[in-house]
């Protein structure tokens, strides 16, 4: 009799355990890592992760936390792709041109003069996804696709009016593609981590270097360089992608959060936040009087788009040569260019 009535304690204590056991579960908090290697203080930390983060958090109810590691804490630049595929981190800000060959459809976004702002190359990037970037991107989860804003020239002594004025100048590049395009215009192209940018302006490694508005506030920029030269000739990819596995482990209530805060409309809110910090910061040189803005007519600009128009036949012979239908691609890209002016 003592026995039946220990097994039948026991009884009542799993069955009324089991309602309790799931309710844990369900209410249980999910963690999720997101890195990238800027600065907290880079305006994509404040305007476009944190604000992501808190409306994955928001929605779930706080049942679903993600925590930011900037600073590169979790792998630099090149070594972010791979952190989401291998599981160090599940959700990653990479830059596709950082890790030349590995998304060689999204190359094409790298051509010189294909855009005019982040938010024209966003549209672009959407409009191209489906039938050409996809594929590249077959591994990941993607969260949003954005752009930064347009690249300009950049120099400390010398001041850029036409490409002549170029030619011998060390320039900092982006891009591999950057680098064939500095070439091409006759100045002597200088790859470096954009961390290295401060140092080696001040001790004369390079001259000066192509980057957006933006890097001039991001890096203290405005007591070394001297004259900007705008020529909208670039813009940089970049893309948020979640690790594809830790995405489709997550219960339906977290996806649906994620897909709702991301996306699209993310995408676009972060290209705005980019071509809005770099019109600030020009204000703000112009404010301080301390360096030259040039703008470009029409004439002088065309002569650097047809010296570097040679570019996209090259592209296309390149990337047809690895089997993409590149021509295809490339025209893709002009068509959604013009048509998103």
């Amino acid at each position: 009799m003592k026995r039946l009535f220990l097994w039948l304690l026991v009884f009542s204590f799993v069955i009324c355990s089991v309602p309790f056991l799931a309710h844990q579960a369900r209410c249980e908090t999910i963690q999720l890592k997101m890195a990238h290697f800027m600065s907290p203080m880079h305006i994509q930390h404040r305007k476009s992760f944190v604000p992501f983060s808190k409306k994955v958090e928001e929605l779930t109810g706080g049942r679903v936390k993600i925590k930011i590691y900037p600073g590169g804490a979790l792998g630099g630049p090149k070594q972010l792709p791979d952190a989401v595929t291998s599981g160090i981190t599940d959700i990653a800000f990479i830059i596709p041109s950082y890790t030349t060959g590995r998304f060689p459809h999204m190359s094409v976004m790298d051509l010189p003069f294909m855009v005019h702002s982040a938010l024209h190359a966003t549209k672009v990037i959407y409009d191209l996804y489906d039938d050409y970037l996809a594929e590249g991107f077959k591994d990941y989860k993607v969260l949003w696709f954005y752009s930064c804003g347009t690249g300009q020239l950049h120099s400390v002594n010398k001041p850029i009016y036409e490409i002549s004025d170029l030619h011998g100048m060390k320039m900092r590049a982006p891009s591999a593609y950057m680098s064939k395009a500095l070439k091409l215009l006759g100045a002597n192209p200088v790859g470096m981590p954009i961390s290295k940018l401060t140092i080696s302006l001040e001790k004369g490694v390079i001259d000066g270097m192509l980057t957006p508005y933006s890097a001039v506030k991001d890096f203290r920029l405005f007591d070394l360089v001297k004259y900007i030269t705008e020529v909208k000739m670039y813009v940089s990819s970049m893309a948020v992608v979640m690790n594809k596995q830790k995405f489709a482990s997550l219960p339906d209530f977290a996806k649906k959060a994620i897909d709702q805060a991301a996306g699209k409309q993310w995408g676009l809110h972060a290209a705005r936040v980019y071509d809005q910090e770099d019109q600030e910061v020009a204000q703000e040189i112009k404010r301080r009087g301390k360096i030259t803005i040039i703008k470009l007519s029409d004439a002088k600009r065309q002569e650097f788009m047809q010296k570097l128009k040679v570019m996209q036949s090259d592209w296309v012979s390149e990337m047809s040569g690895k089997g993409l239908p590149a021509k295809k691609i490339l025209n893709a890209a002009l068509k959604s260019a013009r048509e998103n002016e």
